[in-house]
């Protein structure tokens, strides 16, 4: 007897069937829907991501992100994960992504292997490129229940380039600033602790507070920590210690 989830799964399975999409496999899945990567002969791109989520959990907030960050291709930062198109259902809605295919850093990083200091030099430039182009944008990247981290870093290698590229995604919780990156505006205390600006872990969950794009900074430090350290320079399971 098939479980809730494997009901689930087989219900967005069929969905992106009756669509048109050729599904390889399941890369991702989360608390708010799952990843597929997929072929479509009307697309472009050879393979995409297909995350599908039921319509309770859609947040609009996402594609308005995304769409901000897309909407000149040609200008189009490589080091973001790019949006394709999103379509409501009656019950789920599909949102079709540019597919990255090495994983994520985290993947790395959870091998315990220590880098060479130049490789750590080129991840890094990679993610300040992309945050750069997030933060001109007016956009401060924050997730809903997540920050910047390994996990949410895809690492991509075009086809015959020899080259990875690391890309920023998920654009669930971005906050617009208004085209100033520098200006402050309200926050709720979002995110993993481990990776957290204090300002924002030092807010009650449910009150905002005023941060602005040095929150990203903060959790982009904590990243390179944990790169080069395989730790944190604090117990990110102990409020007390943080």
């Amino acid at each position: 007897m098939l479980s809730n989830e494997q009901l689930l799964e087989q219900e967005m399975r069929q969905l992106l069937e009756s669509q048109g999409f050729q599904i390889f496999k399941k890369i991702g899945h989360g608390t708010f829907g799952q990843v597929f990567l997929v072929h479509h002969p009307n697309l472009e791109e050879e393979f995409v991501a297909a995350k599908v989520i039921m319509n309770e959990d859609f947040d609009m907030n996402e594609w308005d992100s995304a769409g901000i960050l897309s909407q000149d291709r040609s200008q189009i930062s490589p080091f973001i994960v790019r949006n394709i198109l999103a379509k409501q259902f009656d019950k789920m809605t599909v949102i079709l992504m540019e597919y990255s295919n090495l994983g994520t850093l985290f993947d790395l990083i959870k091998t315990q292997k220590d880098l060479p200091i130049p490789m750590i030099r080129v991840i890094m430039i990679q993610i300040l490129q992309g945050l750069s182009y997030i933060h001109s944008k007016g956009i401060i990247h924050r997730y809903y229940l997540i920050d910047i981290k390994g996990g949410n870093i895809l690492m991509h290698c075009p086809t015959g380039s020899g080259r990875v590229i690391l890309k920023i995604a998920d654009f669930g919780e971005m906050k617009n600033a208004q085209n100033d990156p520098q200006k402050s505006i309200f926050m709720s205390q979002r995110g993993t602790n481990a990776y957290m600006a204090p300002d924002l872990f030092l807010a009650n969950a449910n009150i905002v507070t005023k941060a602005d794009s040095k929150v990203d900074m903060w959790s982009l430090g904590m990243l390179l920590y944990q790169i080069t350290t395989h730790t944190f320079p604090y117990n990110p399971h102990n409020e007390y210690e943080i």
